[in-house]
């Protein structure tokens, strides 16, 4: 049994939130303090209950014993024999809260340390990092403390267990507790010391806590600084003093000042405890945003009543102020756009056990894609990443580690846990208030609405007024207009439709609500999706109130194990874990690598902040920034008149924020040689996320997609030689191996039982889509008069939103190039291809982007497109007579894709499939949210594909 708490099992308890644990303070663990982490004795029980005393105090060298990684998760360690175990709401074990598995996993860590270097009666601190999902602490074999709340660092006092030389340390985890009830979060449950461990040094009268308040006056422009530094002291002498000094980046001075500690404890009814505030008013500092993430160092000083600085931390600052004025969010006075994402702590390796280099590159990743606001769901992240938001300029909505999904409308009301949703929430703030990047506080995610958010709520609102509340289940539960205001200033929904999103704006027109809109998930990443991105946004920019929101994710949860045998990326159920939510795991915007998924490009394209549009003889520049001009960026413009191209640079001078400047269009755009006009902007110098010349918005004005000036002509020579690389086709072709918006292809039964997800796909596979001839549900009609083919369908009513109509060709695969006139250069869908600019492109047949095979790599409106063999020259050229058509070619059937249930599972066809589509439906975000809008869908009726063929090898051109 465990030693001292064995007895009364704590992680069983949910009352029980900590024992000997200190109070949250913005001082935690810096990069000056002693490290713990690296390798680690570890040992793996079956339930706490199981631990002997030995195992804690004992030694740790026997065969039971192995070597573990700390930051880790111990499930995704070799040898360790407890793997992953993914759902998205249910509970991964049966029973009410507080009920916990007959198995409960339980690691013991082991390691010895030296005790630090320190003076006589300096305290020395151990910080837990984060340990997943609760942890009890032993120094020497002494009993130290227990701690919850996974995704927050827990800090103990060890001074007095601490001997001379080396020291023995042991942190208990167990995987599930009461709290896990309250941890359901759509990821991965994993478990261990996920985060730094380390020491750290206090002298006897030191700096608890440092609250600083960095104020900017957008009026006045001048900002002031409040400093409350809370103090523990050896002695309750009068004289001691605080001294906070402020500096820029340079250095330079801008403030300092001092004020006494106040130790008049005896002082009825004015004593506010231990502390000292300073208040430093009309100061020349350049303010804090996104945009211009300006930082300056504030240094705070405890001295004794001799004047010696006993004690010091230094924090940065950066001067800013957030508030909501009537329907809108306000940074520094102006409305900021919200271009966000949700981001999860995640390594396809490491698990939850991310670095500080891996949330760099995330933060990089983004910016090159113009998002700047993130969502920490649905925990607080490591200290670090609001470090990093605050220096490169992020605005960030930090959410507490609160999620009872599975019992959302139970657990919020149950007084056990009461306690531990004011102390996940405070806690928080506690730690992250310093931070000018926070400009948001969230109660949590999808845990209903109960008293215990109420209480959370009133917590924060008298801690840290300066910044709005944020809670999504609030508004779901009670309503958009005036629903659960006492938790959200905002109305953060998930997943509305954008009929929904226009109608909320037309309400704040109309003087019905009076809050900002900003949608805490919307357009579903997964698999290939992000529909009708653009239209929240044609929305968004069109209506008063609407500021943005996060998609939902930033990243795949995709995992790899190290006994797995292969480097295939692991989903939900490939550990044969039940239940399980299969592939809804890899729902992001970025492979768990980090590679962009080609929505991303839609993303930046909706994300930009500078758009451009032709009217007349005139280019409108807007310039979408709040506080920043267009000096940074260099304006091209580019026009593609058939196989013309013609370039320049737009001379666009100074445009400030948030207004637009009309500029001469430099070039006529002739609309009978289907004129594209383009300008894009890209960045002038280096910067942190990019070289000099990376593009950060672009747009276009195209005179014609139609083909009313290319009449159709017959052709007298009919295309006869089977070596001109035409294997087989075309085939008509109604079938698209289903996207994960369609409907799950992995939990079909479970989809349907639960209503889970776009039932599209039941419909299908009812109808007999993927495995009927078309020309048993259709009529089809093709006809060939030399190189030209014509291609009719009729689509009958009960067949309305069919995945495709078209055809399909199987091409010679020594065809390994192509080139096209349509909308490119990545993949792209009729509801995401707004961000796509129609141009010539050229590129390589692509590789399936998506962990789960399904459709990809279409290319709308196209003219004409090539595919190229480059040891030949030879090329086959489908040219559009009627109207653009959309194609795609890559190396795998539609069957091929449906039947694959893992990228690692596919295996290419021999040749080439080339798909041309008079029709295709769009992407939606079915997945979780709206379906494919009713623009997108195939409509009944006829559809019609006329285009010409022709074949060309490289000695005809000689």
């Amino acid at each position: 049994m465990l030693p001292v708490v064995g007895a009364f099992r704590p992680w069983a308890d949910a009352t029980q939130t900590a024992i000997g644990r200190l109070p949250m303070t913005t001082r935690g663990l810096d990069p000056t303090d002693t490290r713990l982490d690296g390798a680690w004795r570890f040992r793996l029980f079956e339930r706490p209950d199981e631990i002997s005393d030995d195992a804690v105090v004992g030694s740790a060298a026997g065969d039971e014993w192995m070597t573990v990684e700390v930051p880790g998760n111990w499930s995704l360690q070799e040898g360790v024999g407890d793997t992953p175990h993914y759902t998205n709401v249910e509970m991964p074990f049966e029973g009410p809260p507080p009920t916990l598995p007959e198995r409960n996993a339980t690691g013991v860590y082991r390691r010895a340390f030296s005790a630090p270097r320190r003076a006589p009666g300096d305290r020395v601190l151990l910080s837990v990092g984060g340990a997943d999902s609760v942890h009890i602490v032993y120094v020497n074999g002494e009993f130290i403390g227990y701690g919850t709340d996974a995704r927050l660092e827990s800090v103990y006092d060890v001074s007095h267990a601490i001997r001379d030389g080396e020291n023995d340390l042991a942190i208990v985890v167990v995987r599930f507790s009461a709290h896990s009830h309250v941890e359901d979060q759509d990821g991965w449950w994993m478990a261990g010391l996920h985060r730094p461990v380390g020491l750290m040094v206090r002298p006897p009268s030191s700096l608890t806590d440092v609250r600083l308040g960095a104020d900017w006056d957008p009026s006045a422009e001048r900002g002031s600084l409040s400093v409350r530094a809370e103090v523990s002291l050896e002695a309750l002498d009068e004289g001691w003093s605080v001294r906070a000094s402020l500096t820029d980046g340079a250095g330079v001075s801008v403030a300092d000042a001092m004020s006494s500690v106040d130790v008049g404890h005896t002082d009825t009814y004015r004593f506010t405890g231990f502390a000292a505030e300073i208040d430093s008013g009309d100061l020349g500092v350049e303010p804090w945003s996104a945009e211009s993430p300006v930082l300056y160092r504030c240094r705070i000083e405890l001295l004794n009543p001799e004047g010696v600085v006993v004690d010091s931390t230094s924090q940065r600052v950066g001067f800013r102020r957030v508030e909501v004025v009537g329907p809108d969010l306000l940074v520094n006075g102006r409305r900021v756009w919200i271009h966000g994402v949700n981001r999860h702590d995640h390594h396809p390796e490491r698990g939850a056990a991310v670095s500080v280099a891996d949330m760099r590159a995330d933060l990089m990743q983004m910016r090159r894609h113009n998002i700047t606001a993130v969502r920490t769901s649905h925990y607080p992240n490591r200290p670090e990443f609001l470090d990093l938001c605050d220096e490169l300029g992020f605005y960030v909505v930090d959410e507490a580690n609160i999620e009872s999904h599975a019992h959302n409308w139970h657990v919020c009301d149950m007084p056990e846990y009461r306690e531990a949703w004011v102390e996940r929430v405070a806690r928080m703030v506690q730690r992250d208030r310093n931070h000018p990047s926070v400009i948001m506080w969230s109660l949590g995610n999808e845990s209903g609405y109960g008293a215990n958010h109420d209480a959370a709520a009133g917590w924060v609102r008298r801690a840290d007024p300066s910044r709005p509340l944020h809670y999504e289940d609030a508004i779901r539960t009670q309503g958009w207009i005036d629903g659960g205001r006492h938790a959200t200033h905002v109305v953060c929904p998930m997943y509305p439709t954008v009929p929904e999103v226009a109608d909320y704006g037309r309400a704040v027109a109309e003087g019905r609500a009076d809050r900002p809109f900003i949608m805490c998930e919307y357009s579903h990443a997964m698999g290939n999706a992000n529909g009708s991105l653009a239209d929240y946004w044609d929305v968004i920019h069109a209506w008063p109130g609407l500021q943005g929101g996060f998609i939902w994710e930033w990243k795949d949860h995709g995992v790899r194990h190290p006994e797995a045998g292969d480097d295939r990326l692991h989903y939900g159920g490939m550990f044969g874990e039940s239940p399980h939510d299969g592939n809804f795991i890899a729902d992001g915007l970025v492979s768990a690598d980090l590679e962009p998924h080609p929505g991303l490009a839609e993303v930046a394209w909706v994300y930009r902040d500078v758009a451009t549009r032709v009217e007349g003889d005139r280019v409108v520049v807007e310039n979408r920034r709040s506080f920043a001009g267009l000096g940074d960026l260099r304006a091209r413009w580019t026009m593609t008149a058939r196989d013309t191209v013609t370039s320049g640079d737009l001379d666009v001078g100074e445009v400030p924020p948030g207004q637009s400047r009309e500029v001469p269009l430099p070039v006529n755009v002739p609309v009978d040689r289907l004129g594209v006009f383009t300008v894009s902007w890209e960045t002038r110098e280096d910067s942190w996320f990019a070289p000099a010349g990376h593009v950060v918005a672009w747009d276009q004005h195209v005179a014609d997609l139609s083909l009313a000036d290319d009449p159709a002509t017959v052709g007298s020579a009919p295309v006869t030689s089977t070596a001109s690389g035409v294997v087989a086709g075309p085939d008509p072709q109604l079938w698209r191996a289903a996207v994960d918006n369609d409907g799950f292809k992995l939990m079909l039964e479970r989809a349907a039982r639960e209503s889970k997800g776009s039932q599209r796909l039941h419909r299908w596979l009812s109808q007999g889509i993927p495995t009927s001839e078309p020309s048993q549900l259709i009529g089809y009609q093709r006809e060939t008069v030399g190189d030209i083919e014509r291609h009719v369908f009729d689509v009958p009513a009960s067949l309305e939103g069919l995945p495709r109509v078209g055809v399909r060709y199987v091409i010679d695969p020594r065809f390994t190039r192509m080139r096209w006139f349509g909308r490119g250069p990545g993949e792209n869908y009729p509801d995401r291809n707004r961000g796509a600019m129609v141009g010539i492109w050229e590129s390589g047949i692509d590789q399936l982007p998506y962990l789960i095979p399904q459709e990809y790599g279409l290319r709308t409106d196209t003219r004409w497109a090539e595919l190229h063999d480059p040891d030949t020259g030879d090329r086959i050229r489908v040219e559009a007579l009627d109207q653009p058509f959309s194609f795609s070619a890559i190396r795998h059937t539609a069957e091929d894709l449906y039947d694959a249930t893992h990228a690692a599972d596919l295996r290419e066809n021999p040749c080439l499939i080339l798909s041309l589509d008079a029709a295709h439906r769009g992407l939606g975000n079915g997945a979780c949210g709206p379906d494919v809008d009713a623009r997108y869908e195939i409509q009944p009726g006829r559809h019609t594909l006329v285009y010409r063929v022709t074949t060309r090898r490289a000695a005809d051109r000689r």
